[in-house]
C-alpha cells in the first residue's frame, strides 16, 4: 500500500468515527487547497515582515535627518500601522489554515464548530479554512 492509499484509508476510518460528509477524494482535494494556501500565506507573511522592516528603517533614517515634515512622519506611522494590521490578519489566516489541516487529519473537517452540521462544499471551496457554516457565521455576527 503506497503512502496516498494509506492516507486515504486513515481518512476513511476517521470519517466513520466523526461523521464528516466529505468523501476521501474531497478531503484530499481540500487538503491540497489548504497546503497551497498555507504556502502562499507564509510567503505573504515574509513579504509583509520585510515591508514592515523597510518602513521602519526608512522612518528611522527620516527621523535622524534635520527636516521633520509632519506629513512624512504621519505617512510613515500610517504605513507602519497598515503593514502590521495586514501582517496580523495574515497570521490569523495561517492559524486557521493550520487548524483546518488538523481537522482533516482528525476527521472533523467540514463540520461546523458551532452547530456540528456539515459546512457547505461551496463555502469550503471559497474558504477552505472555514470553521462555521454560513448560517452559524451569520448568527454569530448578528
Amino acid at each position: 500500500m503506497n503512502q496516498t492509499e494509506q492516507k486515504l484509508t486513515i481518512m476513511a476510518e476517521q470519517k466513520e468515527n466523526y461523521g464528516t460528509h466529505l468523501s476521501d477524494e474531497e478531503l484530499e482535494h481540500f487538503k491540497q487547497k489548504l497546503e497551497e494556501e498555507k504556502e502562499e500565506s507564509e510567503k505573504e507573511i515574509e513579504r509583509l515582515k520585510s515591508n514592515a522592516e523597510s518602513i521602519e528603517r526608512n522612518s528611522d533614517d527620516r527621523q535622524s535627518g534635520q527636516d521633520h515634515h509632519p506629513g512624512d512622519v504621519a505617512s510613515d506611522a500610517q504605513m507602519k500601522k497598515t503593514s502590521f494590521t495586514l501582517l496580523e490578519k495574515q497570521r490569523e489566516k495561517l492559524k486557521k489554515i493550520e487548524a483546518a489541516l488538523e481537522r482533516i487529519e482528525s476527521g472533523t473537517y467540514g463540520v461546523c464548530l458551532i452547530t456540528g452540521k456539515p459546512i457547505e462544499k461551496e463555502r469550503l471551496e471559497a474558504i477552505p479554512y472555514a470553521m462555521h457554516s454560513v448560517d452559524a457565521k451569520a448568527e454569530s455576527e448578528s
